[in-house]
């Protein structure tokens, strides 16, 4: 099967078939035109555009950017689940909603967008466009999931945007801490390689000869001793920074038993494991919520909200849930296991009705809101006083390597 490709057409019509068309200075009856179009090869270009009466001019292939240098912002995908909102409300379908949201786009984003645009051209899903676009979540895809089986769309747009700005507290704890973290560790380890590289061998060397030989050997094992530390100190740095990059490869690349993998590991670290957990129960039950008020078959509501989530405790509840239902277990029994607490398993078990049932995943959903926005401000804390350790342990470094520089100074000069 032939790749397709991205290409930057321009191309000529007897007439202004956009906002953007002008009119052309050597063919006066003519309007230009350019547009980014898919195909997989300039023929097939050429002969789209002769099929719509126009005639190509320049044809360029647009060469494929990697993801994650040309990264899309939160900002950027709230305004285009927007857009799309917009577009519904004014009576069209999910797929020509989406459909016009792309075709309005003349940025950076085009080249991802395209293939979304194909799909629907195709006879794809609204769906499986979202999904083809690559930079929306899983739990959002579940949410807009929910709104296009139950027929609430819009309301489901809505809670997918109200979704980024729930989380956007805590993601913006999180980064403001790896980023003061990241600084932190890099002069700390800068100066760890200045003893390393320049501080230490120059020590080594300027230790005089005529020294006595007692203080040659303190000096020489003072400067082992530092040598030791220093190295210490920059495996242990180098072990974090590969373990952080092959973790963030293969979460971003890697297999779905990889990203277990990593999950895993990441719910072993105490403060972050409450920031995973909780923030994945909110996400969760907020698209049960969605279903269920959207009057969704329950079995169904609640497989589709384990697709809102990757953590295996969170996966696991929802997996049980149905299978015990399917057992002939009654649903507020089902429904009442861990990860859930007491209090929100009784507020379960006491519920009568689906509306009740979306009030209690409601009010799970926002008190686990709570929870990981202060496992996040904790973990700021914790972070805070690990690097404050790391930098401290370094400065130490240095202050023993000035203190060892300062002797075989002072004994170069008294030997003299």
């Amino acid at each position: 099967m032939e790749t397709l490709k991205n290409f930057s057409v321009t191309y000529l019509l007897p007439f202004a078939d956009d906002a953007d068309a002008v009119r052309d200075r050597s063919a006066r009856k003519h309007f230009r035109h350019n547009r980014i179009m898919v195909a997989t090869s300039r023929e097939q270009i050429v002969h789209d555009v002769r099929k719509t009466g126009g005639v190509p001019i320049d044809i360029r292939i647009i060469k494929p950017a990697m993801n994650w240098l040309n990264p899309v912002s939160r900002d950027y995908k709230q305004q285009f689940l927007l857009a799309i909102y917009f577009n519904t409300q004014a009576g069209l379908s999910a797929g020509r909603a989406l459909k016009l949201v792309i075709d309005a786009e003349n940025g950076p984003q085009r080249q991802r967008l395209n293939f979304a645009n194909l799909i629907l051209d195709g006879g794809g899903s609204f769906l499986d466009a979202m999904e083809a676009l690559g930079f929306f979540d899983q739990t959002t895809l579940a949410i807009l999931e929910a709104g296009e089986k139950t027929g609430t769309l819009s309301s489901a747009i809505n809670t997918a945007i109200d979704y980024y700005q729930a989380r956007a507290g805590t993601l913006k704890i999180l980064m403001g801490t790896a980023i003061f973290t990241a600084i932190e560790v890099a002069f700390s380890v800068l100066s760890l390689i200045g003893n390393r590289v320049a501080v230490l061998p120059a020590i080594e060397k300027e230790i005089s000869e005529n020294t006595a030989p007692e203080k040659i050997a303190s000096i020489k094992r003072g400067i082992a001793v530092a040598y030791f530390a220093n190295d210490l100190m920059l495996l242990v740095s180098l072990g974090l920074v590969v373990f952080a990059a092959v973790c963030t490869w293969g979460y971003l690349n890697g297999s779905s038993d990889f990203r277990k993998k990593v999950d895993d590991i990441i719910l072993c670290i105490p403060q972050v494991k409450d920031i995973v957990l909780h923030g994945a129960l909110a996400n969760s039950t907020k698209v049960a919520v969605s279903l269920i008020r959207g009057g969704v078959d329950l079995i169904v509501s609640f497989a589709i909200a384990e697709k809102a989530s990757r953590v295996p405790r969170v996966l696991g509840y929802w997996r049980g849930a149905v299978r015990r239902i399917e057992d002939g277990e009654d649903i507020a029994h089902a429904l009442a296991q861990t990860p859930l607490e007491n209090s929100e398993r009784t507020l379960i078990r006491s519920h009568t009705d689906r509306h009740q049932l979306a009030r209690a995943f409601e009010v799970i959903a926002e008190r686990r809101e709570v929870f990981a926005q202060r496992a996040a401000k904790k973990f700021q804390v914790f972070s805070f006083i690990a690097t404050l350790a790391f930098s401290l342990v370094a400065v130490l470094i240095a202050l023993f390597v000035a203190l060892i520089q300062s002797e075989g100074s002072l004994a170069s000069m008294t030997s003299l």
